[in-house]
């Protein structure tokens, strides 16, 4: 017998893997870099979770954290490698602590979409 693919879980396993918190740093970073504004930041961002949230409905909550965190570190070192410290821009915590803010932000934003779309979806049926 052939087990049929649930696309909605292949679909989140490679959007996942997708080093969010990396990419909002190197756009912001480059654009400040360039003296120009980051226009498409935020709507990326946001639109980035929303597909990762809703693609996630099907999946186990530990697995959202574990792959959210195996990112999270792989976003660190990419973060490392082509992301210049630089103290003026990153004041506060850093260019390691912004990063882990910004995936902490990107793992609650996942769950809260997750969270409205398995009630929307359970409400509605």
């Amino acid at each position: 017998m052939v087990k049929e693919i649930n696309w909605m879980k292949v679909a989140w396993f490679f959007l996942s893997f997708v080093p969010v918190p990396f990419l909002f740093h190197f756009y912001e970073y480059g654009q400040h870099s360039q003296r120009k504004e980051a226009p498409f930041l935020m709507i990326g961002f946001l639109l980035a979770i929303i597909l990762a949230g809703v693609a996630a409905t099907q999946v186990k909550i530990i697995l959202v954290f574990l792959i959210n965190l195996i990112t999270m570190i792989f976003s660190l070192f990419l973060a490392a490698s082509f992301i210049p410290n630089d103290p003026y821009w990153f004041t506060v915590v850093g260019r390691n602590g912004a990063v882990v803010f910004i995936a902490i932000i990107y793992l609650i934003g996942q769950l809260l979409v997750r969270w409205i779309v398995r009630v929307a979806g359970r409400n509605h049926v």
